[in-house]
This record gives C-alpha cells, sequence and structure tokens, in this order.
C-alpha cells in the first residue's frame, strides 16, 4: 500500500514518473493525494496504474462521494474496506498535518476519534 501526496498530476512528466514508481513498487493499494486535476477517469487511473483490474474511487475536493466508506475530517482522510478471501477488515487514514502548532492539538483529537 502506499499514500502519496503527488503535489499534481497535470504534468506529463510527472504522470510517467508516478507510473514507473507504481509499477516498482507493485502495490495493491494506492491513495494519492493533491492530484489538482479537475476530474479522473478509467483511462487516466489505467495509464497510472498498469493492472486491468484495478477500481478506484475519487474523493473530490468538495468531500462528496458516494458508494464508497470514506471518513473526511479536516486533516485526515480515511478508508475501510474488507478482504473478499478471509474478510479481514483493513483501514487507512491518510494525514496531512498542519503547519500551524496551534492547529496541531485539534488534528490530534481528530486522529483520536478515529
Amino acid at each position: 500500500m502506499v499514500s502519496w501526496n503527488v503535489r499534481g498530476l497535470n504534468d506529463p512528466r510527472k504522470c510517467l514518473i508516478v507510473k514507473n514508481l507504481l509499477r516498482e513498487w507493485n502495490c495493491d493499494v494506492v491513495c494519492l493525494q493533491e492530484t489538482k486535476l479537475a476530474g479522473m477517469d478509467r483511462q487516466l487511473i489505467c495509464s497510472l496504474w498498469s493492472s486491468p483490474y484495478v477500481d478506484w474511487a475519487a474523493l473530490d475536493a468538495d468531500q462528496t462521494t458516494s458508494g464508497l466508506e470514506v471518513m473526511v475530517g479536516q486533516f485526515s482522510v480515511s478508508v475501510w474496506w474488507q478482504g473478499l478471501g478471509v474478510g479481514f477488515i483493513w483501514a487507512h487514514s491518510g494525514v496531512y498535518g498542519p503547519n500551524d502548532n496551534n492547529l496541531r492539538g485539534q488534528m490530534w483529537d481528530e486522529l483520536i476519534g478515529i
């Protein structure tokens, strides 16, 4: 599993770097943050992650989504999913910590609540 703040995917050279690293890392779960893209579609996802069996969901900047178990906080996004084989439940949280020391207490309170 990889969670990566890519800081924008509008540059074709950066997309190639992301694609090559994802291929090298052979990840089963990929969470890309801050893509700066207006939208994502299957063609874009498959161009980055070359598995023909890939499925994906996008959480837009307005923090709306459907059909995906996602919790969105001020400082984190958490996803829960269950394996098909043995039914093991996985959880993953991506945290975007604030630079402002005054907000760090709020971030930790949020993470405790997950």
